[in-house]
């Protein structure tokens, strides 16, 4: 498992910059840079829906994470290989307002 912070403090999931959903789920299959990447389980706070579905438990420092970037250097398989990452979006409201900083191309 992976160590994560998040910053994507508008995320209905973020408890204290840690997730608290159990697993992620990285996009950017075509991504050259960390700017082409997003976390596709980010869900706003404002989404009623998503609020309701969210546990209360508290957030998790290390996580599963489901990577599509395949030019990412720490991709195995799928699955994300990094000690730690960073998911960014401070004033994010949607996917594509998110991004993993952690991503290195390995192009």
């Amino acid at each position: 498992m992976t160590l994560l912070k998040c910053s994507a403090h508008n995320c209905c999931y973020n408890k204290n910059s840690l997730c608290s959903k159990g697993s992620i789920n990285v996009d950017g299959a075509e991504a050259r840079y960390a700017d082409d990447t997003a976390c596709e389980s980010f869900r706003d706070q404002k989404d009623g829906a998503a609020m309701n579905a969210v546990d209360s438990g508290c957030g998790c420092e290390t996580i599963n994470i489901d990577c599509k970037a395949h030019n990412c250097t720490y991709n195995e398989h799928c699955k994300c290989t990094a000690a730690s990452i960073n998911v960014s979006g401070d004033n994010a409201h949607r996917c594509c307002d998110t991004k993993c900083d952690t991503f290195e191309c390995k192009c």
